[in-house]
């Protein structure tokens, strides 16, 4: 069977006579264990097809085999390595191992906001259908903001579903490097076919590739045949797509194409969740004052975050000195821009529900059954027990209880109504973003 002839004779049907002659110029085309090697007379030639034709020719020849083809388009000094290259004895091995995965950074470990929420979600849908939908997944936001742990995480998730799963997370440096090894060793077929024999391909930083022509274009024709045949990419980078200046069109096109989501700076809320769990793993107790102190002056991402963290243990355990303000404002005064920060009373918290309930705090304090009192005292008391240090017992006398039963009681219903009642969750959470930023 003449191969080439066949597949002109099919690209005939959606390809002008102009194309059609162009492409019959090829020096030799031959198919052989999967691959079509098609020899062009020049780089010219050969950027034209690949820029051009190159997804419609892998979808016939496809078609033809019955099988996924793929295309190798080789210059005169490439196509001496094509016998090489198909040989298996003769392959390259990768300096690079497939996978090299944080075994911390998984969705259990992920504190989850308002500010990664959406991320979050889309990460955890494409890891429970690969290659089905957002494909691909672009992921970008600020540095230190939690992108590479969603990246890690996503491919966390989808091993414990497939351990067999074939996975490469690797960043755009790495990549770059890699190509450059391959291309070095004569071994480029090898580098694709690596990258293509993947189900999920994550590219950590790919705002490094702006500039970049010769990887663009690797990347470019990996990316096509990973999306011919329903395998995944997700992408990250510093910057939205359509910010990537250095970036070609057709390639930034291709980012565009599934789902682009954002990764915000995380808000008060979402810093002290983190400061909460990054504590507890670091075996430390950072008292709410301290928090505070932290989630207010640290503005700029989560890793400078967790790094405060990390370094208050360290000097707690050297000094031999607790945890305290005072003690956090000596040791973090080199790094943060240190302010007052009053820590929040369970009366201000009073005060603030009150005020938005339009009712007397002495109505709050006493016993009155009026449903709005009612519900004004509740909320309070939850915003108390979820925003302070303070004890049942310490926010029972607060609000001039004889015991923590009924503060409790409160707690629990507000909790369990938020669930099914929207305007509460609302009103709740419009009172607790107010308070933390007092």
């Amino acid at each position: 069977m003449d191969v080439w002839s066949s597949i002109l004779s099919s690209l005939s049907k959606r390809l002008d006579r102009s194309t059609l002659k162009l492409l019959k110029g090829v020096d030799k085309v031959e198919y052989k264990d999967g691959y079509l090697f098609i020899s062009t007379p020049d780089p010219a030639y050969k950027d034209w097809i690949e820029g051009n034709l190159l997804e419609d020719i892998v979808a016939t020849a496809s078609s033809l085999f019955g099988k996924n083809v793929e295309v190798q388009v080789l210059t005169e000094e490439e196509k001496d390595l094509a016998q090489i290259e198909t040989n298996p004895q003769k392959v390259e091995e990768t300096p690079y191992s497939l996978t090299n995965l944080n075994p911390k950074f998984t969705f259990d470990n992920l504190v989850i906001g308002n500010c990664n929420k959406i991320a979050y979600m889309a990460c955890r849908s494409v890891a429970e259908n690969l290659g089905q939908i957002y494909n691909p997944l672009f992921i970008y936001g600020s540095t230190g903001l939690g992108k590479t742990h969603l990246l890690h995480a996503t491919a966390h998730e989808v091993l414990s579903r497939n351990p067999k799963a074939n996975i490469i997370y690797t960043t755009a440096d790495t990549f770059m490097s890699e190509l450059v090894y391959y291309l070095q060793k004569g071994s480029i077929l090898s580098f694709r076919k690596r990258y293509r024999n993947v189900d999920l391909l994550l590219i950590d930083d790919v705002q490094f590739l702006q500039g970049k022509e010769r990887t663009q274009v690797e990347l470019y024709h990996i990316f096509n045949a990973l999306y011919l045949i329903g395998k995944q990419v997700i992408l990250s980078s510093d910057t939205p797509p359509v910010d990537l200046k250095g970036l070609q069109e057709r390639l930034r096109s291709r980012f565009v194409s599934g789902l682009v989501v954002e990764v915000k700076k995380p808000d008060l809320d979402t810093k002290l969740s983190i400061i909460r769990k990054k504590s507890k793993s670091l075996g430390i107790k950072i008292p709410h004052d301290v928090s505070l102190l932290l989630a207010k002056t640290i503005t700029s991402n989560v890793r400078e975050l967790e790094g405060s963290l990390s370094r208050l243990k360290a000097y707690s355990e050297m000094l031999g000195r607790p945890i305290t303000l005072e003690f956090a404002r000596e040791v973090l005064k080199d790094t943060l821009e240190m302010q007052e920060v009053e820590e929040l009373s369970i009366e201000k918290i009073q005060k603030e529900v009150a005020n938005y309930f339009a009712v007397n705090i002495n109505e709050i304090l006493g016993n009155s059954r009026k449903k709005k009192v009612v519900l004004a005292r509740q909320i309070a008391m939850y915003l108390s027990r979820i925003l302070t240090d303070k004890s049942l017992n310490e926010i029972s006398k607060a609000f001039k209880k004889k015991d923590h039963t009924t503060v409790l009681n409160a707690i629990e219903k507000i909790d369990k109504n938020m669930e099914k009642d929207r305007k509460l969750k609302l009103t709740v959470e419009f009172l607790k973003d107010k308070l933390l930023t007092l």
